[in-house]
């Protein structure tokens, strides 16, 4: 079994059945590294699953960008804030390696959503786990120093391996030569 259906059954509680429909309606995408998901300032109106590959959410200010989430294989993100509440997007979503990635409009989600209650208790699932993991994250970010938040992002789903380091001093809010020492000095 996929690492993308074990974890739609974990969030779900949902039967083969169940995750079958969800599959039904879900839009797989092919997208090549660099390919974006949806663009900052423009509307999000869908949920992502990625069964394949790497993503990064990241916002632009001035000529400096800024990584705020990076998902892999498994999991499930959107831009949630553009998504509930037809804003324009705060954020972009990247590729950053070739990906399969599959999609869900908004509409056809809600659909799903009364109708499936394992889909219901998945998206429920999705943003209580993104929630409290944007909580740990900003304590961390306001009490910790940078070893402590890169010790953070080792045990992040093999973030260390798949992002460039330019992303992940920029998700702890770092230099990459602070990054550069703190790997250093914990080799």
């Amino acid at each position: 079994m996929n690492q993308l259906r074990t974890e739609i059954i974990r969030l779900s509680d949902g039967t083969d059945e169940d995750v079958s429909k969800i599959y039904e309606n879900l839009t797989l995408l092919s997208l090549p590294k660099g390919r974006f998901l949806l663009k900052q300032k423009h509307f999000c109106n869908q949920y992502f699953l990625i069964e394949k590959g790497t993503v990064r959410l990241y916002y632009l200010k001035g000529d400096k960008d800024y990584t705020v989430w990076m998902a892999t294989e498994g999991q499930v993100f959107t831009e949630m804030d553009s998504y509930l509440n037809q804003t324009p997007a705060l954020v972009s979503i990247e590729t950053v390696e070739d990906s399969l990635v599959y999609s869900i409009e908004k509409s056809k989600s809600d659909k799903l959503a009364a109708t499936l209650p394992a889909y219901n208790t998945l998206l429920r699932r999705t943003v209580e786990e993104g929630f409290a993991s944007m909580s740990r994250n900003l304590i961390s970010f306001q009490s910790d120093d940078a070893v402590e938040r890169y010790r953070r992002v080792e045990n992040e789903k093999n973030w260390v391996a798949k992002y460039p380091l330019k992303y992940i001093s920029s998700f702890i809010g770092i230099t990459q030569s602070t990054l550069s020492r703190v790997r250093g000095r914990r080799s």
